[in-house]
């Protein structure tokens, strides 16, 4: 059996991108492949909840703290290769950093994702997406494990990805190593084009405070931001949250904001909006324990 470091009651407010948050009540950073499996095989044992943790940019976790298992990926879940066309990377890769090594190599699919914070596992999982370029769009194969520790490789259709969704999001599998396929590009283009994706997300989103980018999925019809922007909601706060002033569809930690600030601010919005406008947005942040 593998040597697993369990901490308990661990705080993960410095591993989220919101800098706030509680405890977790076991807490594991995961070096290799056998200890995931092996602790994912401990929290179904002991019927406890299990969460995967990347960068922690999508993620707010209860002031109440995690009552359950927190698997953090280490920098050994932190690597990429290209053959020709072909990327292969582990899921703990930050995405940016691939975007920027594929313009490295001349190869195009990805690169105006370079400015999306988190890793690629967690844009896998809610098939992350900026400027008409998704990580869907270049998938070949992702490989994840279940909860009996079974590796599961799938292709793209079998991921069932549509807009900001995957398989992942209903299954528990965690995903570990993710194939995809570009394609070969001019570089200069290829860094032209994603300079100015990175500074238009600099000229339009509110960076300089603590956030878990766009809340809410794009609706049906329209944009979340617009529809938030017309009911008025800019600079609205609770607590030490805030919804921005710079982009709409951005709630910040403006003053030392709790979990359940957060939580309730989106709360706010969602029932504004749709008194305002009929349209019931869709959080795209994953709300981690009870508020």
């Amino acid at each position: 059996m593998t040597f697993v470091n369990i901490q308990e009651n661990y705080s993960l407010r410095h591993l989220i991108s919101f800098k706030t948050g509680g405890e977790a009540r076991f807490f594991v950073e995961i070096e290799s492949l056998e200890q995931l499996i092996e602790i994912k095989k401990k929290a179904v044992q002991q019927e406890l909840p299990f969460f995967l943790l990347g960068r922690g940019t999508n993620v707010v976790v209860s002031d109440k703290g995690f009552n359950g298992y927190v698997a953090h990926l280490a920098r050994s879940f932190s690597d990429l290769s290209i053959e020709e066309t072909i990327l292969k990377a582990k899921a703990g890769t930050p995405l940016s950093r691939i975007a920027r090594y594929s313009v490295q190599e001349s190869l195009k699919g990805i690169h105006l994702l370079t400015g999306v914070p988190g890793t690629l596992g967690g844009a896998v999982y809610m098939n992350a997406g900026a400027y008409g370029q998704e990580i869907s769009q270049t998938i070949v194969e992702v490989k994840s494990l279940n909860e009996e520790g079974q590796i599961i490789c799938r292709t793209a259709a079998e991921c069932e990805f549509s807009y900001r969704h995957s398989i992942f999001q209903e299954n528990k599998e965690c995903i570990f190593e993710v194939t995809l396929q570009l394609e070969e590009g001019e570089q200069e283009v290829l860094e032209k084009e994603m300079k100015a994706a990175i500074q238009k997300r600099i000229e339009s989103q509110p960076l300089n405070y603590p956030s878990a980018g766009s809340v809410f999925k794009k609706p049906a019809e329209g944009s979340a931001w617009a529809l938030i922007e017309e009911a008025g909601l800019k600079g609205t706060s609770i607590g030490g949250a805030s919804v921005s002033s710079k982009h709409a569809n951005f709630i910040v930690n403006k003053n030392n904001a709790s979990a359940q600030d957060i939580y309730d601010l989106s709360n706010l919005v969602i029932e504004t909006v749709l008194k305002k406008s009929g349209v019931k947005l869709e959080r795209e942040i994953i709300f981690l324990g009870d508020f």
